[in-house]
């Protein structure tokens, strides 16, 4: 590094031999920043490579995608990343995008694995099989069960589920017979069943008294000629 004192004003002006930097304030600055995105990229790879629930699409069967869903801080595959813009999702393109530590910060503090415990938590093969990247019509209906209806989501797993069945335990629980239900249902049945005590019988008002033990044979005219005949 060599140094030069101007006549006036003792500026000193400093440049480097062999591709020299005249100007600090600006190529310098420029390669730092891009010093910078390129430890930004290295770390989302770096968190990809980490877990292997990020090594594959977080919405279908792909291997290895290349982009990311901010909106839910999972890896996803190309097809998965244009379905996801039409539900207007953040999406941006892991290696061609320019990335803040902010974005990062909160990729590393979610991915597929997180996304899934909260997004398919009652989740199971039967309900809706993983769609293929091919069949791009069943992966956009995935991706509306689990994020927009929030299918899977169970009632305490951070808010509604907004819209769509009830959680599975309770879509069985509706299928289950009553009496399987527990001893509740089976102390309403036998309280159904159970004849009524005469404490439970509605009270007569006492001024139909006279007409019920006419009408029963009982008193009266009618009763005595009851007990002629006999």
């Amino acid at each position: 590094k060599l140094q030069a004192s101007t006549p006036r004003g003792g500026i000193q002006a400093s440049f480097l031999v062999h591709g020299w930097e005249r100007d600090p304030s600006g190529t310098a600055r420029a390669q730092m920043k891009k010093n910078s995105e390129k430890n930004l990229l290295d770390r989302i790879r770096a968190f990809q490579k980490s877990e292997k629930a990020n090594k594959r699409c977080a919405d279908c069967t792909e291997v290895g995608p290349t982009y990311m869903c901010l909106t839910y801080c999972t890896f996803v595959c190309t097809t998965c990343s244009g379905l996801h813009r039409e539900f207007s999702h953040k999406v941006k393109g892991i290696s061609v995008s320019k990335w803040t530590v902010e974005e990062v910060e909160e990729i590393e503090s979610g991915g597929n694995a997180k996304a899934a415990a909260k997004y398919l938590a009652e989740w199971e093969p039967r309900d809706f099989a993983e769609p293929d990247s091919t069949d791009q019509a069943r992966c956009r209906e995935f991706i509306k069960l689990k994020y927009i209806e929030k299918r899977w989501v169970p009632r305490n797993g951070n808010g509604d589920r907004g819209g769509g069945e009830p959680p599975r335990r309770e879509r069985e629980r509706e299928r289950e017979p009553e009496a399987a239900r527990g001893s509740g249902g089976a102390d309403r049945d036998r309280d159904r069943e159970r004849p009524r005590d005469s404490s439970d019988r509605p009270q007569r008002d006492d001024r139909d008294a006279p007409r019920a033990r006419e009408r029963d044979g009982f008193g009266g005219d009618r009763g005595r000629d009851a007990d002629s005949r006999k």
